[in-house]
């Protein structure tokens, strides 16, 4: 049924490693759900790494079978699918270490293609922070220069971003500024909206100078209305406002006293009115404070949301006496339902 294949006398390149480790750990799953071989269209392969078993037919259909995996295209920027069996990845690299390759050197070489894995984007970042001098790490984040765009909204490769931003020099993360700005399709705008990767855009205004994040952060501030309504685009703004200029915090809060009746309603836009009534400079804060109290009952609506409440909080913290008059008053005009 099956035939011992020949040991190569030498370490395989990385990638036909990676592919033969997940054809394999496709099969323990298999393994795993069908113990007995699975129906027409699907394979059976043992777990031993030494075998290699052709697909067999099972004798009557199975009521679901697993489908053969899609073989995976060789090359530096090829990206691995997730794995239910990570260990046997290490295995692997274990494997080929032991033949006398350099680990370091070793992931160094193929820190794209491992960044793309599950338990490979927990070894690059591993090695990030063991990594005993600075050209270690540049060695790794230099493996994703002319890739930042896919890496960023991968949901493992992001983290080895993340980590590259965190672990080296901020002039040396610039090249990630730039392949961003020079996209076509959105640039941060879409970067800020997506679930990976807006983190990587959270890490480059964290980390980054001020001067070399300010082309990003204009343009957030021209979709700020837009991105503060967004599930994850709401969280850039709020950093928009944190990290950004005094100059950029105030073009930013301008927008948003000029849209208060649509985000008071809003849980997600509430988190950005708090945090611009808490980080904005204090002639800014002041008038977006007073822009919701003229808004009829946005301040009661603010109130009534799980986010806004804590933004009403921090605008009545900021009123002085003649103002908390009026916003008591609109409160109380809402009593019962703030009450319920």
């Amino acid at each position: 049924q099956g035939r011992i294949a020949a040991q190569p006398s030498s370490a395989p390149p990385l990638h036909q490693t990676l592919a033969h480790l997940r054809s394999m750990a496709i099969a323990a799953q298999a393994a795993c759900w069908y113990p007995q071989p699975v129906a027409s269209g699907a394979i059976f392969v043992p777990v031993a790494p030494s075998m290699q078993v052709q697909g067999v037919l099972a004798s009557r259909p199975q009521p679901a079978a697993l489908a053969a995996p899609r073989p995976l295209e060789p090359g530096p920027v090829a990206q691995p699918r997730c794995l239910a069996a990570p260990s046997s990845l290490l295995a692997s690299l274990s494997q080929v270490i032991a033949n006398g390759v350099n680990k370091d050197t070793l992931i160094a070489q193929h820190a794209l293609e491992l960044s793309h894995d599950r338990e490979g984007c927990q070894l690059v970042q591993q090695a990030l922070d063991d990594a005993q001098s600075d050209e270690a790490r540049l060695a790794i984040a230099g493996t994703l220069r002319g890739h930042v765009w896919e890496v960023a909204r991968c949901p493992h490769a992001n983290h080895v971003l993340q980590r590259i931003i965190v672990s080296i020099k901020p002039s040396e993360c610039q090249f990630v500024i730039d392949e961003i700005s020079a996209r076509s399709d959105g640039g941060v705008l879409t970067l800020a909206r997506h679930k990976y990767a807006y983190r990587v855009v959270q890490r480059l205004l964290e980390q980054l100078h001020q001067w070399q994040v300010a082309p990003l952060v204009d343009r957030l501030a021209d979709d700020c209305v837009a991105l503060s309504t967004q599930r994850f685009g709401t969280f850039i703004v709020q950093h928009a406002l944190e990290y950004g200029s005094e100059g950029q915090q105030s073009r930013i809060i301008r927008q948003l006293a000029g849209n208060v009746s649509q985000f008071s309603r809003n849980n997600d836009a509430c988190m950005v009115l708090d945090k611009a009534l808490t980080e904005g400079v204090e002639c800014s804060k002041a008038a977006l404070a007073r822009a919701i109290l003229d808004c009829e009952g946005a301040l009661a609506d603010m109130a009534h949301t799980r986010r806004g409440h804590v933004a009403s909080i921090s605008l009545l913290q900021l009123l002085d006496v003649g103002d908390l008059a009026r916003a008591g008053r609109q409160l109380a005009a809402r009593e019962y339902s703030l009450r319920g």
